[in-house]
């Protein structure tokens, strides 16, 4: 019997125990990616797409929602819902088809998102986001954002929150000839971070933390 009650203890965690409910998108929902990969480390992959909704934002924009699937019984049912980590589309009735704005790949059981959105023509910001499984939820476990400006800065912000080790390039430009660009600088520190933002908590470009020792923030 203690045999037994393990093995139903292990299903149970594992998320086989869960009663999912069968994955039905909203009508009007038009899938525009999809993953494929083990995030709960037990050997059967899940399926990871994201959606364009018809909810407005207030970007003059359009939401986006992820969604994270397992196959049960030969079904695929909705494992978790998430709608704060992918950015919105068309944001500020925009398009910039000239440069793909979402990518999303499963690697190393870990979910990785990459996202550019351009303020305008010449500032850019991408986001690469690492999130884990771990501890019945998804964590926010490494942060890449590339802040951009063609004539000014190409700034990058790379976090590991599993070691709290952060790394800062800040290297500076100019499309004046008669302009002498600041000295590039480069940051590698450890952060105090409290705690891991679970992927519920987490929007990308929402967070911004004290340099030690700086006037200046970094960012995820």
């Amino acid at each position: 019997m203690k045999q037994i009650f393990i093995c139903l203890l292990f299903f149970c965690l594992k998320g086989y125990g869960q009663e999912l409910k069968e994955f039905r998108p909203p009508a009007g929902f038009k899938q525009v990616m999809k993953a494929e990969g083990d995030l709960d480390r037990d050997g059967i992959n899940e399926l990871v797409y994201v959606y364009n909704t018809t909810r407005k934002s207030g970007e003059e924009g359009f939401f986006r929602v992820l969604y994270l699937c397992k196959k049960q019984n030969g079904k695929l049912k909705l494992w978790k819902e998430n709608h704060s980590v992918i950015w919105e589309y068309e944001r500020y009735g925009r398009i910039f088809e000239e440069v793909p704005d979402l990518n999303m790949s499963i690697k190393n059981n870990t979910l990785i998102v990459e996202q550019v959105f351009n303020s305008n023509s010449r500032h850019s910001h991408k986001y690469k986001s690492i999130l884990r499984y771990q501890n019945g939820d998804f964590y926010l476990i490494g942060s890449t954002y590339n802040d951009f400006d063609t004539c000014e800065w190409d700034f990058q912000y790379d976090i590991n929150f599993s070691t709290k080790k952060v790394n800062i390039d800040y290297t500076y430009g100019t499309c004046e000839d008669d302009k002498t660009p600041p000295e590039d600088e480069f940051l590698n520190f450890s952060y105090p971070f409290k705690k891991m933002l679970k992927m519920d908590e987490y929007i990308p470009g929402q967070t911004e933390h004290k340099i030690p020792g700086k006037s200046k923030y970094f960012y995820y």
